[in-house]
């Protein structure tokens, strides 16, 4: 048994261990490797910043927070001992809840209720409607096996004798109707079996034996005045545990259960399926599952691609610098492939991180880039091996015809999703009138409704509902500036997600452009620095002359930076670029039968 992973590498053997670390250490080292958190749906963990030494955690089976906060430890002359409490709290809008007690509903209710979450074991009381049932760690004498427990009950429930009723008569919970109802033990072993499958893998190699106790119990109830009754009911205490190393040793730690009541890791016939089938038993050699069908998903090193879709001026470059700020902060490099319908990029000069961005100009990729998609991958998959690529797609472009591209990229990527931004003031007038805008919203599997505080609350109500009836599947959130944490977006597991089908009776066939719909562009380039008050002026005039969308970096007279200008059917921001530009003055004007004689007498006066 190899507990140098578990163990402070200096440490001699016999000195004291912190116990509940040693658990704590398996599962650090254990996600080092993304096969295993792939493999297991680990999402990580948090230490309570609190009280008692106590840990949150994530998995991509359930919704909720699970949460191991030390409750005792000892030692005797056979093994070192710790337990620590087992919790779940499950989201707000989780069904489970609907099954819990009438404090973890309040709890839930509450808007400092993940705050609280995050420091639990500070608040043991409060804490206690959520707690599952315990983990125990055993540590042999001579350090040649430890072991992993679970005890949780099959049923946690409690039963109101004389029912919970509101202050107007109205029953919460009906006479001899449980309050609480929940599958415990079902709950708790989703955790457990990955943190046995961490302790198989750190210590590198699979458990030396399994054993299982159950005992009935009675199932609590409660009367009005608070007395605790027996319900009449009864539900199992079961315990589960599974040990590593010497298979002397390892029987030791498993006392009381006899020899003969264990099972080791050729009878896997005679345990519980979900002990038997899972990856406790063989996570301890990552390379070899790499063969298994089921796993290999796993040990895929394609980089996810994010499709940014969202039509003109709906804030994806604003979204996308923080998308980057994000991955920055995780020490993950996001590439970038970013498409203009003009002849000039703009959104790739106001990105961080240049050398990772691949610029497609003079076309749209779901049009006439189509083909140069790939060379892009592989250009910067070559060059950077990002984990992300972000595909920044033009405002005029049709995410449905984009995905038949995306089809043919398997081999250089997989679809994390489709994200789209969502205009609030100008999407209902769009909506009317382009079916790439309708595209964009059907197409989405997470869409940002940006650009809220610009509309009232009955707008925004109306337009969330408006999208929700064209496209039910996707994540909807509401933004301004397109602040949002991506981390609330993306780190779902990209393997679960799916590709959005074109609409029934349209697969195969080309989906609405810009070109259909009469969008074009044109650029204006300036040699001298630009009158401030002269351009206001100008693209004030732009609003009845087809200009959807202006965009550009230009000098002004008596400013130190260029200036990015962004002008979106009427309204119009300056912004400093923040370095250097040595390039001429340009703005690229984006718009359907566009009267552009403005823009020609600027460029005019300025030659």
């Amino acid at each position: 048994m190899n507990l140098s992973a578990l163990l402070p590498p200096l440490r001699a053997k016999g000195q004291p261990v912190n116990t509940p670390g040693l658990l704590m250490n398996s599962l650090l080292a254990a996600s080092r490797h993304d096969e295993f958190m792939r493999l297991v749906g680990w999402k990580g963990m948090a230490v309570c910043s609190r009280a008692n030494l106590a840990w949150t955690m994530r998995l991509r089976s359930r919704p909720g927070i699970y949460g191991l906060g030390a409750e005792a430890g000892g030692q005797d002359q056979d093994m070192r001992t710790a337990v620590l409490g087992l919790y779940y709290f499950p989201a707000a809008d989780e069904a489970l809840l609907e099954r819990m007690s009438l404090a973890a509903h309040l709890a839930t209710a509450q808007p400092d209720y993940l705050d609280r979450v995050r420091a639990f074991s500070a608040a043991p009381d409060w804490a206690a409607p959520f707690r599952l049932g315990a983990a125990r760690i055993l540590f042999h004498r001579d350090e040649s096996a430890m072991a992993l427990q679970l005890r949780a009950f099959d049923r946690k429930a409690c039963i109101a004798m004389d029912g919970v009723a509101t202050d107007s008569g109205d029953w919460l919970v009906a006479p001899g109707e449980p309050e609480e109802d929940i599958p415990a033990q079902d709950i708790a072993m989703d955790l457990f079996l990955v943190l046995c499958a961490a302790m198989s893998n750190s210590l590198g190699e699979r458990p030396a034996r399994y054993g299982r106790e159950e005992a009935p119990s009675a199932i609590p109830g409660y009367t009005r005045d608070g007395r605790r009754v027996h319900s009449g009911g009864h539900c199992a205490d079961i315990t589960h545990s599974l040990a590593w190393g010497d298979d002397a040793a390892a029987c030791e730690l498993l006392l009381p259960l006899r020899r003969e009541d264990t099972r080791t890791p050729d009878q896997t016939g005679d345990m519980p399926h979900a002990i038997a089938s899972a990856l406790l038993w063989k996570i301890h050699d990552l390379p070899s599952l790499r063969t298994e069908e089921e796993c290999a998903f796993a040990f895929d090193t394609r980089p996810r691609l994010i499709v940014l879709s969202g039509f003109l001026g709906s804030g994806k470059t604003t979204f996308l610098n923080q998308l980057l700020e994000y991955h920055a902060s995780r020490d993950e490099l996001v590439a970038i492939i970013q498409n203009e319908v003009g002849q000039t990029g703009v959104d790739g000069k106001l990105l961080e991180g240049d050398d990772s961005i691949v610029e497609m100009d003079e076309g749209c990729v779901c049009c006439t880039l189509a083909g140069n998609l790939s060379r892009g991958i592989e250009q910067l998959t070559a060059r950077f091996s990002p984990k992300v690529i972000v595909l920044e797609s033009t405002g005029l472009a049709n995410p449905f015809n984009i995905l038949r591209e995306i089809n043919t990229l398997r081999p250089l990527v997989r679809l994390d999703s489709i994200t789209t931004l969502v205009d609030a003031v100008n999407a209902p007038l769009l909506l009317d009138t382009s079916d790439i805008a309708t595209d964009q919203i059907k197409a989405a599997d997470i869409i940002l409704l940006n650009k809220c505080d610009l509309v009232s609350e009955q707008e925004r109500v109306r337009l969330a509902g408006r999208i929700r009836a064209l496209n039910a599947r996707a994540l909807v959130a509401e933004t301004e500036y397109g602040a949002i944490n991506p981390a609330t977006l993306y780190d779902s597991d990209p393997f679960d997600r799916n590709l959005p089908e074109p609409p029934p009776g349209q697969c195969g066939h080309a989906h609405h452009t810009h070109a259909m719909e009469g969008f074009t562009s044109r650029r204006f380039a300036f040699g001298v620095p630009l009158d401030r008050d002269v351009l206001v002026q100008t693209m004030e005039r732009l609003l009845p002359c087809g200009v959807f969308r202006l965009k550009g970096i230009v000098a002004i007279a008596g400013l130190e930076h260029a200036q990015v200008v962004q002008y979106v059917a009427g309204r119009h921001e300056f912004s400093s670029l923040g370095k250097p530009f040595d390039d001429q003055s340009f703005l690229v004007a984006i718009g359907k039968d566009m009267d552009l004689s403005p823009l020609e007498a600027l460029q005019e006066a300025c030659a």
